[in-house]
């Protein structure tokens, strides 16, 4: 039901910037055939909705497995940076994430989870149509996780896996006002089980190298790791605005 509720929210990100966009016609991006570069030092998220939810299997016959949704979860930070270099045809981009959330279960049993999570990503894209783009790359997930049981001793682990990503990307660059959007699906059991990102985001640039960014950002990570002859299952939805500034050039 996660996966299904995080595909439509993507698929009505895409379809509302797709309308803006619609509405906002412009020249295309680096027509002129030089390279644009824009960089974004500092970009802060901030997720209105978490749902988080593990499956641990029992312990070599002691009992002690769980299963089932995080009932009250929390989110204690997250951090975000990124670069786009394009010249109308070809876009790469290149972002660097840092997450930190968990969640309690009071009782049935008691369950405790915390994770902090580091991605780092990088696309190439082609233009296929007018601010429309097919891309293809990959991202890091660094995942630190601590799970607490009733009175069974901690399970903590730091599994790394990589994740290969195809999508598509809809921009449009105008003097003053940049409209982005994104939608990335990966994993494919190769790293993750599933991992699928969204984005929405307008830069405003008052001045000629300098704006201001804010969007809405999307995702969904379904991680399976190993653990004492165990499979760990793990799902993860995060989605809310970000802000940010931004240096063009």
């Amino acid at each position: 039901m996660h996966t299904l509720r995080t595909a439509v929210l993507a698929a009505s990100l895409l379809s509302l910037a797709g309308g803006a966009f619609a509405q906002n016609a412009g020249a295309q991006p680096g027509e002129d055939g030089r390279w644009h570069t824009n960089v974004y030092p500092v970009l802060v998220w901030l997720p209105i909705d978490i749902d988080t939810s593990i499956n641990v299997p029992p312990i070599s016959g002691s009992g002690g497995g769980t299963t089932g949704d995080i009932l009250e979860s929390r989110f204690d930070g997250a951090y975000f940076g990124g670069l786009t270099v394009s010249n109308g045809v070809w876009r790469v981009d290149a972002d660097g994430m840092w997450l930190a959330f968990g969640g309690d279960r009071p009782d049935h049993p008691f369950l405790k989870v915390d994770y902090d999570i580091i991605y780092a990503t990088a696309r190439v894209g082609r233009r296929i149509a007018p601010d429309l783009f097919v891309t293809g790359g990959v991202r890091r997930i660094a995942l630190d996780y601590q799970v607490d049981i009733a009175d069974l001793p901690r399970l903590a682990r730091k599994p790394g896996v990589w994740d290969p990503l195809v999508g598509l990307g809809w921009h449009r660059v105008g003097p003053t006002v940049e409209w982005h959007t994104s939608f990335d699906v990966g994993g494919f059991g190769a790293g993750s089980d599933l991992d699928l990102g969204a984005g929405v985001r307008v830069d405003w640039k008052p001045l000629k190298h300098f704006g201001f960014t804010a969007g809405y950002n999307l995702l969904y990570l379904k991680l399976s790791d190993d653990v004492l002859s165990r499979t760990v299952e793990i799902k993860a939805t995060l989605h809310g605005p970000s802000v940010g500034l931004g240096l063009y050039f």
